[in-house]
């Protein structure tokens, strides 16, 4: 399969509604901030500041670094190994916002209050704007590697979705909210000049994005019927599997980058895998993960995450209480994410379905 082109049958259902009264909502005010805070990728951008042999970003906020297999390796294997897997990360990112370009263009014609409409046309704009400025960055960096299948997957079944809140929660509350927190992160991780000047620009953009999402659905979940409710909140659970990678790791893609950086995989592969499946004695203290910071507290807040989905969660190392919202990060090998694993696979369930 040609992975750097797709096709996706849509039927998107299109509203008209002839009320173009703007109130003083909060979506109002986030499109009246939004045309406020537009920039330009092309002028706004030094793009001669580029600096071919910088590190891209801080390979200490990364995973990677904490792995006793990348350690092992020779310095300069290392160092390569990190430019790839940055290249990788930023692929996807670039991906994502064709992805969110598309989806919010069906927004437009699916969302049924002019409010609504207009964040979501301004937000087009922001998609294409990101589209360019990552575009035109991997371009000077030199290559980019193609989609991952599971985002693919999650791409296309929102692009085929006939109802405008299974978009925006796939969209706007899941994927939004992961380049939220990868951006937000990367303000702080960034280390190539350039990367430093639009990451911030870009951050801001996807926040606001967020908050469509959130302020949207947080009034329209409640209001739909239990069959719908619970396929949307199917939908967000598979997408967080697929996302965080806890409940059925993936390196399908990952390999070209370790190809790319000239690294043995036939050898190394191994050991990567027998470290994630053993997560105990990897260091995590300061790794973010935008899973936790941002993904599931919006679907909490959304109320996406019910009790029949708890103990899935829990399986994935993500312990949530409802009652207070509070979300913990255990991790896959704490003895209750264990717990529950055991128990899913006595029903004949497991993390990446259980239900």
């Amino acid at each position: 399969m040609d992975s750097s082109r797709f096709d996706t049958d849509a039927l998107v259902r299109s509203v008209f509604h002839d009320d173009y009264g703007l109130e003083a909502s909060k979506l109002e005010a986030l499109y009246s901030k939004s045309k406020r805070h537009q920039w330009n990728a092309e002028l706004d951008v030094d793009w001669k500041q580029f600096a071919p042999d910088a590190q891209i970003l801080d390979p200490k906020r990364d995973i990677l670094s904490r792995l006793g297999c990348v350690r092992e390796l020779p310095d300069g294997t290392r160092r390569k190994l990190y430019r790839e897997a940055a290249i990788f990360t930023l692929s996807q990112v670039l991906h994502g916002e064709q992805a969110a370009l598309m989806t919010c263009g069906q927004l437009v014609n699916a969302v049924p209050d002019v409010e609504g409409k207009f964040s979501a046309a301004v937000q087009v704009m922001d998609e294409a704007r990101h589209i360019e400025v990552f575009a035109r960055y991997l371009a000077l960096l030199g290559h980019y590697y193609p989609i991952d299948p599971d985002l693919q997957a999650i791409v296309q079944q929102l692009l085929s979705e006939r109802d405008w809140e299974a978009k925006c929660v796939g969209m706007q509350v899941i994927l939004e909210s992961v380049a939220l927190g990868f951006f937000r992160l990367g303000v702080e991780m960034s280390e190539e000049p350039v990367l430093r000047q639009f990451i911030g620009r870009v951050h801001e953009d996807e926040s606001r994005h967020v908050a469509y999402g959130v302020l949207t659905l947080e009034e329209r979940i409640p209001q739909l019927d239990e069959s719908t409710r619970e396929r949307l909140e199917n939908f967000a659970y598979d997408a967080v599997c697929r996302i965080a990678g806890r409940a059925r790791p993936s390196f399908t893609t990952q390999m070209r980058a370790l190809q790319a950086a000239g690294i043995d995989a036939a050898s190394f592969f191994p050991k990567l895998i027998a470290e994630f499946s053993n997560p105990e004695g990897i260091d995590f203290t300061g790794l973010a993960d935008p899973i936790v910071d941002t993904v599931i507290p919006n679907l909490i807040r959304v109320g996406l995450v019910p009790e029949r989905h708890l103990r899935g969660y829990l399986a994935q190392g993500f312990r949530i209480d409802l009652a207070s919202g509070v979300l913990e990060d255990v991790h896959t090998f704490h003895p209750d994410a264990r717990k529950a694993r055991a128990e899913l696979e006595a029903q004949g369930q497991s993390a990446s379905r259980p239900w």
